[in-house]
């Protein structure tokens, strides 16, 4: 028998149209309740929920984004991605990490070999190795976190151990060691001071928990024996691999991986069964509230409670596929477009709401495929329209959680037709969920100040909102990324999608506004006494 379950207080989404084309937005008729509360403990959210990713994947992220075809940093690139204050950026991956040779990619840029890449199929130049990753991160101010080649294969593809432990030493090592010298005469003479440190990349793709926990129980040994101070990620999964792994190792890690992708399917400009994309946060959620209460069981069986083993979201976007004419073939080729907004700001309302356990999470990528930024020269770049929602969330989404709590409108939808591929676990799929087409978050970032982030997840109705503050508080600001069609986007010439902020006057503790499909609103609250 199928189980339908209400999702209310903010949780999540969507109705049975799938196949929506666009059409002219259609207002509800009902009016949906926000409330804000001030709960009595407020839980503090680490700002590293909102990191990036970075891997030559062959799709101009690194070579043809971050740096030009010549080498040296996009500085429209840099100057766009500052503002954002990215608090973590990972490298060099993702799937290319398994057959990386971190030395090659050090030294006289002139030397360094140029071979092909198995895994993408990219010419890898290793001109943007190690020295300029940290140089890089430097420039635009993000802390960065190193990938270990812990992958399954036989040299010199798979890196060691040792492979390891050396580039820890050439990265952190003094002078005074063998790799801190020849850091010193590349160029580089003080430590870098990198303190998260990636256990491998998807691991369960080829080896048992067993397995991979043994080689992880090893490493991180040796690792944590020698440099006590770093943050080791261990490679996480589904909930028994999870299980395996933490009571193993979780005396040793301080995060562990999983990876949610949402998937978008585009055919002449137009999103394809709307709903299973604009509603698919909330499938992640359910999974992740299940791994969080394996977490807090294990934290508490090893005492660390105070310091817990948390999750990283390492990878996660929306991937699209665009319709060539004979089938759906996915591509990062395809821009960012409004409804990529709510899926982007419903994964962070996810985020929030399972935050501490959630304390990493780091979205693929910054630039060109699937990015914030986009391209289109060694010196140009704009703008998508989830470049705003990363600006608006790592500017005021910060500091400690409050109570919202949603009711009106509400849409049900199988499990099973919510595209999302990863840590899913199949026990959820004979699910429907009952959800608010509105979803939001809300945040003090200090003391007198709240503010409200409020997605429409429906593809083809406006929705009317009345927003109630606690006593003393009142809107005095508004942000919104709107747009008559969800399926436009920016270019160059032509940003459609960007904020448009407005001061309110009203003097009151509750707010009328309506937001359009796959819309974007952020509220400003302040205390008036």
């Amino acid at each position: 028998m199928k189980r339908t379950i209400l999702i209310t207080a903010g949780c999540m989404f969507g109705l049975l149209l799938f196949g929506q084309k666009n059409v002219t937005p259609k207002s509800a008729k009902t009016v949906t309740q926000v409330t804000v509360s001030i709960p009595d403990q407020p839980a503090s959210i680490d700002p590293m929920i909102y990191g990036q990713m970075l891997e030559d994947c062959n799709d101009r992220v690194i070579y043809g984004g971050v740096v030009g075809s010549t080498g040296q940093p996009n500085p429209a690139v840099t100057e766009l991605l500052k503002p954002l204050n990215m608090p973590v950026m990972r490298w060099p991956g993702g799937t290319y990490v398994d057959e990386y040779d971190w030395e090659k990619g050090i030294g006289d840029v002139s030397k360094r070999p140029v071979i092909h890449a198995r895994q993408w199929g990219q010419v890898e130049t290793n001109q943007f190795g190690t020295d300029e990753f940290l140089e890089w991160c430097r420039e635009v101010g993000t802390e960065p976190y190193i990938n270990f080649n812990m992958g399954w294969r036989v040299p010199p593809e798979s890196g060691s151990l040792g492979d390891a432990l050396n580039w820890i030493e050439y990265v952190n090592g003094s002078t005074s060691t063998a790799f801190g010298k020849k850091r010193a005469l590349y160029g580089h003479p003080d430590p870098y001071d990198v303190k998260y440190w990636g256990m491998g990349n998807e691991n369960y793709f080829f080896e048992s928990a067993a397995h991979y926990g043994d080689r992880l129980h090893r490493w991180a040994t040796t690792i944590k024996s020698l440099y006590p101070e770093l943050s080791l990620i261990g490679v996480g999964y589904k909930y028994r691999w999870n299980d395996s792994i933490l009571h193993q190792n979780g005396h040793l890690i301080d995060f562990l991986t999983i990876h949610f992708y949402m998937r978008a399917k585009v055919k002449e400009n137009i999103l394809e069964d709307s709903l299973s994309t604009t509603f698919a946060p909330a499938r992640v959620e359910l999974d992740l509230k299940k791994n969080i209460e394996l977490l807090d069981r294990i934290n508490a069986e090893l005492g660390r409670t105070a310091n817990p083993v948390r999750y990283s979201i390492d990878e996660w976007n929306c991937r699209h596929s665009v319709f060539d004419g004979e089938k759906f073939a996915f591509t990062r080729h395809d821009d960012r477009r409004q409804f990529d907004i709510p899926t982007v700001a419903g994964m962070l309302n996810v985020f929030i709401r399972q935050s501490p356990a959630v304390g990493m999470a780091n979205y693929i990528f910054p630039v060109n495929g699937h990015g914030l930024v986009r391209t289109t020269s060694d010196s140009d770049a704009y703008r998508t329209p989830t470049y705003y929602v990363f600006e608006l969330y790592r500017k005021y989404m910060t500091g400690h959680r409050f109570d919202l709590s949603i009711t009106g409108s509400t849409v049900t939808v199988p499990v099973k037709n919510l595209a999302v591929e990863g840590a899913t676990d199949r026990e959820f799929e004979s699910l429907d969920l009952t959800l608010t087409n509105i979803d939001g978050a809300a945040m003090q970032p200090e003391e007198g100040v709240i503010y409200v982030a409020l997605i429409n997840r429906s593809p083809d109705e406006s929705h009317r909102i009345k927003l109630t503050l606690p006593a003393s508080y009142i809107p005095a600001k508004i942000w919104k990324l709107e747009s008559n069609n969800i399926n436009s986007t920016n270019t160059l010439a032509n940003p459609i999608i960007t904020p448009q902020t407005s001061e309110l006057k009203k003097r009151s503790e509750t707010l009328s506004l309506t937001i359009l499909p796959c819309g974007f609103n952020l509220i400003k609250c302040i205390k008036s006494r």
